[in-house]
Formats: C-alpha cells, structure tokens, sequence
C-alpha cells in the first residue's frame, strides 16, 4: 500500500511538472494510471453533457461490486478552486464541483470524485455533502487513496465515511450568514433587522426546493430562481438585483409567505447587482444539507448563552395543557388557543405544541366524520347537496388545521428581536414542513401574525401554563 501511495505522489509530480506540454491523450493517460494504481485496472469512460462537456473534464464510471458506481472526473488545472478557501468561506462546492454534482445526480450516480491530480474534491449526489478533499497529492495520498481503492469499495467502504456532525454544518450555514449580514450592512445602509431578513428568505426559498407544497408548482419557482442564480455567475450580471427584488416580491404577491412581505429599504439595497450577484452566485455554492429546520434551528446556536439554551432546550410535558386540549370539543375547539414562551420553553416548543393543536384539530375532524356517518342517510343516498349541508356544520379548526392554528389556535410569546426572528423563520419552515408531510398543497402560506407576538414585561405563567382565551378568540356558538 505505501509502495502504490508512492507512486501515485509520482504520478501527481510528473503531470504537473510536464503541464505545459501535455495534450488531452496525456491527461487520459495520467487519470487512466492514477486510477489503476487505485485498483481499478479497466474504469469505464464515458461521455457527459452538458455543463460536464464544458469544462472539458476526462470521466470515468467506476463500478464496483455491489453496483456502487462512483463518477470520476479528471480537470485541466485552473478549474477546481483550493477546497479548504472554499469551506473557510462556509461553502461546500466551487462553480466546477457544483457543476458535476449536479449534472451527475441527474444520472443516478451516488458518488463524484473531481480531482485535477493536485486538488481533489469528493461528494455525495444525494445530499451534497463533501465527504473527502485535499489540497495537494500529499493529502490526497493520506485522505483519499486508501478510501478509494477498489477492494476497500466493494467492502463498503464509502458508505462507511464519517459525515460532519449536524453543530459543524450548522457553524458553517452561521459563519457564512454572518460574513453577508455583515456585507450587506458594510455595503447599503440598511440596518442588521432587514440583512437578516435578506439571508432568511434566501433559507425559505431553498427549503421550499425540497417541499411539493405550492398548487401552482415549485418547479417554476425553482426554475426561476436558478435561472436567476446562473445569470448572476456570468460575466454580467446586470440586473440581478432587480430581478431578486421581483422574485421575492412575487413570493408574497403569489404565496403570502410573511418573510417577503414589503421592505422598500432591502429592495433599494438589493438593487445593486454588485451585492446581490455575488450574494446568490456564493449561496448556490451551499450543500442542501445544510437546509434542514434542525441545522437552520442549531445554526443559531451562538451568542448569549441563554440564547444558546433555548435553542437546545428539549420541550418539557405540560399536564394542563395536554387536559385543556383533551377536553376540547367540536363544540369549543374553533375557539381553543395554545400560547407558549419562548424565554422560558425555548424554540422547540414551537414545533411541539404547534404539532399537538394541529392533532387535535386531527382527532376532532375524525370524530366530526364518525358523528355524520351515524345520524346520515346510507353511504348510497348520500347526495352532494345532503353532504355539504353536513360539511357546512364542520368547525372551521378542522377545515385547514394549519391554517386555523395560525389564525386562532396558536401564539408564541417573543421576548426581543432575536426571539422575533427565529420565531417567524422556524414556524415559516415548520408550516411549509406540516403541509408536505400532510400532502396538501396551498395556494397561499397562513399569515403568522397573530402567531408571534410581544412578551409583555411581567407574564403571568398562569396564561401560559393554563391558557385562557382571549375574548377575540372565544367561540361563539351558532344560535
């Protein structure tokens, strides 16, 4: 094994040391030669299209036992960018990485190695994680090559790779937020509440990539924004800013999703194309792993340490609350109301109670059905008209139960700026989350604004631990 690891140093050297003189031919040979000594005597060229063609990369299918195929490319120098600046800067690809990886996935190929014999880069296509990189042969040598020999392989040794742990991608997704929200403020004059907006619709709008939640198709939306992202990594990339503004104005004109709600001074701001190009060009760069609620949630996991307590806080059971919804009725439920506290309960309450009020609305739907059954007529006289009479007595709580537990059935008491914008982001993902697991698509997000409210000065636990409803939201039943 040192004796192949040596040679592999040797190949590495003598390519660049013969660069200048070296044809397409001799890079085949040279990638052909690195990948024998990794064991893989006979690797099957193939012919890419597309962005792959570009780059003029030399491909190869590595197929193992098992069926594990692994894509290699090998690229001219010049094209693969130092994979360490890359993830000091939080990103997981550069342009050319991102490039394979995609295209590759469209391929159904797990695996992508991308080395130009000096800097290599290895990923997973189905999460995009980089699982391996080298900034010179040497590390290759100590990193990469056992890994990548043939036998190792067929004994499973790829799906063996440790993958960072959720507190490193979170760090990551926090660092390069904070190095645009401080761009951003450096650059405009806009202040740290609207920066931060700027990086959470960009969070909002490629968790919605992953969620078939939009009656109208998030292909578009996605399509859109890509075709934006690939404009601003050209050569000019004039007019992005305009056009970002647009897209988010869209967002709420479309889908009335809170966070892009109007903000003239972000839309001047983001006018200038020399801020929201590269802006977007880097956030392309960024692995979809990383947009998860549970690394966006940990990704705030920084600062006063109370802060850092609240995100990691694991929701404790309430015995009041849980017998206050238990003994909700159809009678009552449309005016029942759940209010937590974020400075005592911490961020993860939200998804807690969030999910137990969307349950019961759940539960009592079922019983609203089995009642209706047993006083209707027989399935087989059961007529349209006969049916949306009964469904018009069908509380309005078990119609849309997310939608009504944004409306009537849930707050969250905010304690501060920060609270206010954690709250907003994490309920935004949790609702988009709730309605793709439930299979329901909308056509507009609920409004969260009787959601997140101010925390009064002194808030009696009384409130909270037992709720009460508020007259605006007390059931009125109909006489």
């Amino acid at each position: 094994m040192r004796e192949a690891s040596v040679e592999i140093a040797k190949l590495c050297e003598a390519w660049w040391d013969r660069l200048a003189d070296s044809s397409r031919n001799e890079q085949l040979r040279y990638a052909e030669d690195l990948l024998g000594l990794l064991g893989w005597e006979i690797p099957l060229p193939f012919t890419p299209q597309g962005g792959i063609a570009a780059l003029s990369a030399a491909p190869y299918l590595l197929r193992a036992r098992g069926q594990t195929l692994v894509a290699a490319y090998f690229l001219m120098p010049g094209v693969l960018e130092p994979p360490s600046a890359m993830l000091d800067r939080g990103l997981d690809f550069c342009p050319a990485t991102r490039t394979l990886v995609d295209e590759t996935r469209a391929l159904n190929v797990p695996y992508v190695l991308a080395t130009d014999l000096y800097r290599s880069y290895f990923y997973d296509t189905r999460t995009e994680e980089l699982l391996l990189y080298a900034d010179d042969p040497k590390t290759f040598n100590s990193e990469f090559a056992d890994t990548l020999r043939r036998e190792r392989i067929e004994r499973g040794a790829l799906e063996e790779l440790r993958r960072q742990p959720r507190s490193t991608v979170a760090r990551q997704l926090r660092e390069w937020a904070q190095r645009w929200i401080d761009h951003t403020m450096a650059r405009t004059r806009i202040g740290e509440e609207l920066a931060c907006l700027l990086i959470d619709r960009l969070l909002v709008i490629r968790f919605l990539f992953d969620h078939d939640i939009l009656r109208r198709t998030r292909w578009r939306l996605q399509q859109r924004f890509e075709d934006l992202a690939g404009r601003a990594a050209g050569a000019q990339p004039d007019g992005v800013g305009e056009a970002l503004t647009r897209l988010f104005h869209d967002m709420w004109f479309d889908w009335k999703i809170d966070l892009f709600e109007a903000a003239p001074e972000l839309d001047r701001a983001l006018a200038n194309d020399a801020l929201a190009a590269p802006l977007l060009r880097e956030f392309t760069l960024i692995a979809r792993s990383k947009f998860t609620i549970e690394t966006i949630l940990e990704s705030f996991n920084h600062g006063d340490p109370s802060e850092k307590m609240r995100v990691r806080m694991v929701p404790d059971e309430n015995e009041e609350r849980d017998r206050y919804l238990q003994k909700q009725s159809l009678e009552t439920v449309d005016g029942a109301r759940i209010e937590i506290d974020l400075l005592e309960e911490g961020y993860r309450a939200i998804f807690h109670w969030f999910d137990k009020v969307a349950a019961l609305y759940d539960r009592l739907d079922a019983d609203f059905d089995a009642r209706a059954r047993a006083v209707g007529p027989p399935a087989e006289d059961f007529d349209l008209f006969a049916w949306s009479e009964v469904n018009s007595r069908r509380p309005s709580a078990c119609a849309d139960r997310f939608a009504h537990a944004c409306e009537r059935g849930f707050g969250v008491y905010c304690a501060g700026p920060r609270q206010h914008r954690i709250a907003r982001l994490l309920l935004t993902l949790h609702l988009i989350r709730c309605y793709d697991q439930a299979r329901c698509p909308v056509d507009a997000l609920p409004s969260l604004k009787n959601v997140i409210m101010d925390r009064p000065r002194v808030l009696s636990s009384e409130r909270v631990m037992s709720p009460r409803v508020p007259k605006e939201f007390q059931y009125e039943p109909n006489r």
